[in-house]
This record gives structure tokens, sequence and C-alpha cells, in this order.
């Protein structure tokens, strides 16, 4: 049995026996291969003799849907197995929503900008926001694109089995809904599309409203006042602009000695320049937050901050909320890869990819 796994960014692209070489988007772009496309679609190809299918692609995020497209074409006979929702991580919770989520905020900094209304000739008394006007937006925005994903695979024939999917043995894929008998189909090759994740370090309790992840937070059910964000990647960053233009103010924990550390150091300067210090964001760096309480009972978040390197306690804030924006992992638990005695390192990651 092939198996593959695509995570964020890696997609299927070459498939010849479904050996796979790497790359970052699938790209059809001329007339030939859509035409290629829709004549495979017709019968959704034919499987291979002993076999229910070609292909199954467990997921159907952005990698696992540009992995249907490529394999129709080839006229494999494919089958997607969801369990949650199509389109995945992007769609549903991380670049759609965040962008629309981004849009808002720029719209209202643009009319809290007194200067620049006055250059228009505009007078405005005060911007405010509707917060379930805000998340309908970008829940909408969410389900429109969710919506063509599913009729795009259904125009090309692909079969959708909805459940969960999970490898059983060699050539053999089970899916099913909880509380309902499961399902067995026999598949020559598979590719695992389940995407991310969010990282939640060992010790933080995630509890609603008040310590929440990126997940959570893009749904808007609550705009604190105060909100620490621990970690200042990009998810950290882009939800500081949210909450900043919302009215709230926050707090950065990062655990290196600066902020964005992942950034290019050009870049970094430029998002602090323009994102962080005209705000109202103060940032506490070389310190782990070792122990988040969430709010209970009147009282607020607590958030005991330790020094990365002596471990030493520096300070512990009471807030209105935290987000845990710490990163995302790749979702393999409960798919089945011990079945084939797949070694992974750091919870999820395999061992040992193919790349060409």
């Amino acid at each position: 049995m092939n198996l593959r796994l695509y995570g964020l960014r890696n997609e299927a692209f070459g498939f010849s026996g479904l050996t796979h070489s790497c790359s970052n988007r699938v790209r059809f772009t001329s007339r030939e291969n859509s035409k290629r496309i829709s004549a495979s679609a017709e019968n959704n190809g034919t499987p291979s003799k002993s076999f229910d299918y070609d292909l199954i692609i467990i997921g159907v995020g952005v990698s696992g849907h540009g992995a249907v497209l490529h394999a129709v074409e080839k006229g494999l006979k494919t089958a997607i197995i969801e369990g949650d929702v199509v389109g995945g991580t992007c769609v549903n919770r991380g670049c759609v929503p965040s962008k629309a989520l981004l849009a808002v905020n720029g719209k209202m900094r643009e009319l809290q900008s007194e200067h620049h209304m006055k250059a228009l000739g505009l007078q405005v008394s005060a911007a405010e926001y509707d917060r379930h006007g805000v998340e309908d937006h970008a829940n909408n925005l969410a389900s429109k694109i969710q919506s063509n994903l599913t009729n795009s695979m259904k125009a090309l024939g692909i079969d959708i089995l909805t459940g969960v999917g999970t490898i059983v043995g060699p050539q053999k894929v089970k899916y099913g809904k909880v509380g309902f008998p499961d399902n067995i189909v026999t598949v020559k090759d598979t590719i695992i599309a389940t995407g991310p994740v969010s990282f939640v370090p060992k010790g933080i309790e995630v509890g609603w409203k008040t310590v929440i992840t990126s997940d959570h937070a893009l749904k808007l059910e609550y705009v604190p006042d105060w909100i620490a964000i621990v970690g200042s990647g990009y998810i950290g960053l882009e939800f500081s602009d949210v909450y900043t233009a919302l009215g709230s103010e926050v707090t950065f924990i990062e655990a290196l000695d600066q902020l964005m550390p992942g950034f290019d150091p050009e870049i970094g300067k430029l998002a602090q320049r323009v994102l962080i210090n005209p705000r109202k964001i103060d940032y506490h760096t070389g310190v782990f937050a070792a122990k988040i309480t969430p709010a209970k009972d009147g009282k607020l978040v607590t958030v005991e901050l330790i020094d990365a390197k002596t471990k030493e306690t520096k300070d512990t804030l009471e807030i209105d909320a935290t987000l845990i924006a710490t990163g995302r992992d790749l979702f393999t638990n409960g798919i089945g890869l011990k079945n084939l005695n797949v070694v992974t390192q750091r919870v999820s990651f395999l061992l040992m990819r193919e790349c060409e």
C-alpha cells in the first residue's frame, strides 16, 4: 500500500503509481487540462481489479481537494472521507474566516481615523460594531466556499464518504459516524490529508470563552477588555490586530527573546512598527506561561509567567481571557497509522516522507 501524508501546504501534485513529488500548489491552467478533468470525471474512473477504489483521500481541505482534481485527471476511481466539514482548516478555522475578520477590523480602523475621514470630507461620530454581524460575515464566507468545494467534487463524480476515516490494514479503510456501524472499503492507495489542529502546550487547560485557541477565537463569541496572547507568530499577530480594532487591550507572552521570532528580521521590525507599537499592546518576552487558570466564580484568568531560562517565577497576570496561539500540529491521532507500523515524531509527524 502506498501511503502519503500531506500537511498544511504540501499537496498531492504528481502521481505515477502514486509516487509523489513535493510541490506547494496544484495548478490546472490550460483548457486542455480542464477538458481532461471533465472527461475523466464522467465515470470517476474504473477501479483496479479487486479494489473498490484506486485512491481514497482522508480529509478534504485544500490539500485533499487538490489531490482530488489531479486524481480525476489521471482517471483514478476516487473517494474522499470527511469526518468534519469540507474545506478543512483553511476554509473553516483558518485563512478564510481570519481574513474576513481582518477585513472588518480594517474598515473599523478606517472609520476610527479622524484624520483620514476628515481628508475625505466625512464626519463619523463613533464607529461601532455588531459582534453577531461580524461573526455571521465570517461564517457566511466560509460556508459559501465550503459549498463550492462540495459542489465541485459532486460535479466530478467523486464519492463522498461521510464519517471518521481509519486505516485498518494494508489497503483497507473503514469509515463511519459515532453510534453507527462502520463501513469497510478496499483501496489501492491512500492519501492522508487530515490537516492540523491547534497545538496546546502541556499544563494549559482550555476553557470556554476565557482560555481559547484560534479555532474558538474565530467564532468571536466574546470580545474581552484585556486578552493575553501566548505566542507571537502570525496567528497571534493577526488576532492582536482583530482584538485591538474591536477595543481590546492585548498582552503578548513570548518564550523567545523577541517578538515574532520566526519572521524575517526586516518583516518583523516592520510588523512591530506598524502593527504593535501604535496600538494598545504590551508584551513579555523570554517567559513561559507555566500555568493558566480559566476564569471561574467571578475571578479573572490567571497566568503565571516563569523565566524561559532559569524557570524562576517572574510575574502573575490577571486578565479577562487568554488566546493560545502556539502554532498548529498535524492531526494523525486515531486514523490507524499504528495498524501499518508507521512511526511518528513529535506526536504526529511521519518519521519519513518520500519526496522526489
